[in-house]
């Protein structure tokens, strides 16, 4: 499944201790000197999306699979840190440009060319800027065994989507021969909950125009934004909404915590993914030097097989599908090549340089997936 670097991994039964200290002191020097003057970055932190990001409500800890990636990354870059929490709403404002003191969130976004246009707009120019993919996940949804919907009109019934006219179309051939006498039936508002500020928004209507959910033509799916997943997943749960759509390792997990806490929670088989979330951690433009040196340094966490660790510390029992496997073949770059140094004995004698690979690189052939769509698989 992976390519092994088992040399360069740090034992995994030290990762706790490693862990807290880091969260106590802001970070633990690596390779660099930490830096003392005055060089402390934020680390914004998402406090609801199991398992790449959350906190701990009983220890206050950070913990999850991106967080994790960043404070591997800062600590090679060699930048102390402290973390901060960061709520669904608050990310937002991260997004807009409009948090100068957060210099790395650490949260799953998923990069899109409009996110990377409003970007390119802000002022000053580079306020903000996506890292290289970290991940990537599929967005889907949930759906109650028992949803019944509501009768009776919402507030808005123009936010309400439709099934497509093709869906109506269907419908009706199968209806009773001409002549006979049909009852139109009510309309039924079904309600489908998501978090604020999330690209799935979006998505609830391109699922509807492909034909991702099955509806009925009187049936109706209103999109209701949720302020967080655990208030989403609990009124999804508890019947208040009929279907919960975001990504899905993050639904899963909070779906299981629901049910942990003795929540019923009556859900149907998973359906087939309906989008495509590549995500990627934001940074902050404060410091400029500390996006270049965290970009590189990211890149080291996945050269040297510490991304692979990670990823089996918070999927533990699941294993990377191909295309996600594949994306971490492909951020684990070579090594390369540096030049000699000034007083090294080939110094100035065009361009000599030393090859810092100390492996073997591992190559791209055979590693193309075929046909997979999951990208974390039980």
């Amino acid at each position: 499944m992976f390519l092994q670097n088992s040399h360069e991994r740090m034992p995994r039964r030290l990762w706790p201790a490693i862990i807290a200290f880091g969260l106590l002191s802001g970070g633990v020097a690596g390779a660099q000197d930490v830096s003392t003057d005055g060089s402390l970055v934020r680390m914004g932190v998402r406090v609801d999306a199991k398992p790449f990001a959350w906190q701990d409500p009983a220890s206050g800890s950070f913990l999850g699979f991106l967080v994790d990636l960043c404070t591997d990354a800062a600590t090679r870059a060699g930048y102390p840190f402290e973390q901060v929490p960061i709520t669904a709403v608050e990310r937002i404002e991260v997004l807009k440009g409009a948090r100068p003191d957060i210099d790395v969130l650490c949260d799953p976004t998923t990069i899109t060319l409009g996110r990377m246009r409003a970007f390119a707009a802000l002022e000053p120019p580079g306020s903000v800027a996506f890292s290289p993919i970290v991940f990537v996940a599929n967005g889907t949804y949930m759906t109650r065994t028992d949803r019944k919907g509501a009768s009776e009109t919402p507030e808005d019934p123009v936010a309400c989507l439709a099934p497509p006219a093709s869906s109506v179309a269907d419908a009706s051939a199968a209806t009773p021969a001409a002549g006979a006498a049909v009852e139109a039936a009510p309309l039924k508002y079904l309600r489908a909950g998501y978090v604020v500020g999330t690209t799935i928004g979006p998505v609830i209507a391109s699922a509807i125009r492909a034909k991702g959910l099955l509806l009925a033509p009187n049936e109706r799916v209103c999109p209701v934004e949720m302020p967080d997943h655990v208030t989403g997943v609990a009124a999804f749960c508890g019947g208040d909404l009929d279907y919960y759509f975001g990504d899905a390792d993050i639904i899963e997990a909070y779906v299981a915590d629901a049910r942990s806490q003795g929540l019923p929670c009556e859900v149907e088989a998973r359906p087939r993914p309906i989008s495509y979330e590549p995500y990627a951690l934001v940074i902050g433009g404060r410091k400029p030097e500390f996006r270049d040196a965290f970009v590189t340094a990211l890149y080291e966490v996945f050269h040297h097989g510490t991304a692979d660790d990670r990823f089996e510390g918070h999927f533990e029992g699941r294993r990377m599908a191909p295309f996600l496997e594949t994306l971490f073949r492909i951020n684990r770059i070579p090594a390369g090549v540096a030049p000699v140094t000034a007083d090294g004995p080939e110094a100035g004698e065009g361009g000599d340089m030393v090859d810092l690979d100390a492996e073997v690189s591992p190559t791209l052939s055979g590693m193309v997936p075929d046909k997979e769509e999951v990208f974390t698989e039980d």
